[in-house]
């Protein structure tokens, strides 16, 4: 196999396997065939074209009935997943605040948690609008809490995180707007929550199955609890053995590669605060979180039940 023909195959890959298995060799044949002598790399015409024309299958193909029918069951086990991962969340923060016997911090942490296990528990049992009407109270009850706390920060608070930077000839002051957008994108995992709960058609655990989606939400929380409990290093280990031991079965099935899809925006926003800075960033984040979760939700409730 020559160096081009290598690397037009891996281009090819764009393409669903199915579709690669009745006309790859045709396919390279024509490449092959209007390559020149000398050529040791595709065109950049051809990769474009390529790539183009696998996507574009790729994406009629998630848009298709058959398709749908995955997204809707994709949809209704996120929103299971999305309250159960802040629940897990606020588990962890919990145990390790309490093994450091720093219980002011630790029950607020379960405080914040708790909720979410109803919530999870409301959407398994088919109680829909009332999982919904817990996750939006929730939502509102951060947002009381951060706007309370944002009103009544000290203006030597204010002052010490006041900064003032120029780029280029754009004059970017920080201070309230840098305190006012942390605490914004804090609250944002709790809006994706609950806009998922929302959106989904219906909810609950269809392409796993209620005992095994059960017994990995189990061996996931007590890996959360003790890892929370051990050295960090083993500890962070511990959670993502578990994580990963739950995942990678899933990852195998269609519906579960859509879930995992789907929770993709939920976890930019929970890992984003260590480098999200400023309101516009916070802006352009919620705008393509929403618009992803507007698309799934299109495909989700399009789909015929099955």
């Amino acid at each position: 196999m020559t160096a081009l023909e290598r690397r037009y195959r891996r281009l090819l890959t764009w393409y669903p396997k199915d579709h690669r298995a009745r006309h790859e060799e045709e396919m390279l044949a024509v490449l092959l065939a209007a390559s020149t002598p000398d050529q040791s790399s595709p065109a950049w015409r051809d990769a474009f074209d390529l790539a183009r024309g696998g996507l574009a299958i790729r994406a009629r193909r998630a848009a298709s009935p058959g398709s749908r029918r995955h997204w809707r069951a994709a949809a209704g086990l996120a929103a299971v997943l999305t309250p159960f991962l802040l629940f897990g969340a606020g588990l962890f923060r919990a145990a390790a605040y309490a093994d450091r016997s720093a219980f002011d911090l630790a029950l607020p942490a379960l405080a914040y948690a708790l909720p979410y296990g109803l919530v999870v528990l409301l959407a398994w049992l088919g109680r829909r609008w009332a999982a919904i009407a817990c996750a939006w109270a929730m939502v509102a009850l951060h947002a009381g809490e951060r706007l309370t706390l944002l009103l009544s920060l000290p203006e030597e608070v204010v002052v010490i995180a006041e900064v003032t930077v120029v780029v280029g000839e754009v004059l970017v002051v920080s201070g309230w707007p840098l305190i006012a957008a942390g605490m914004l994108l804090s609250l944002l995992p709790a809006c994706v929550c609950a806009a998922m709960l929302t959106l989904a058609p219906s909810h609950g655990p269809e392409p796993v199955g209620s005992r095994r989606l059960a017994a990995w939400a189990g061996g996931v929380l007590a890996a959360c609890v003790v890892g929370a409990l051990l050295p960090k290093v083993l500890g962070t280990v511990l959670v993502l053995a578990a994580f990963g031991t739950a995942a990678v079965p899933a990852l195998r099935s269609s519906a579960g590669r859509r879930t995992a899809a789907i929770l993709t925006p939920f976890l930019v926003v929970v890992v984003m605060p260590s480098w999200f800075t400023g309101l516009p960033g916070l802006t352009a984040v919620t705008v393509v979180t929403m618009a992803l979760l507007g698309v799934t939700a299109w495909l989700a409730r399009t789909a015929e039940p099955a």
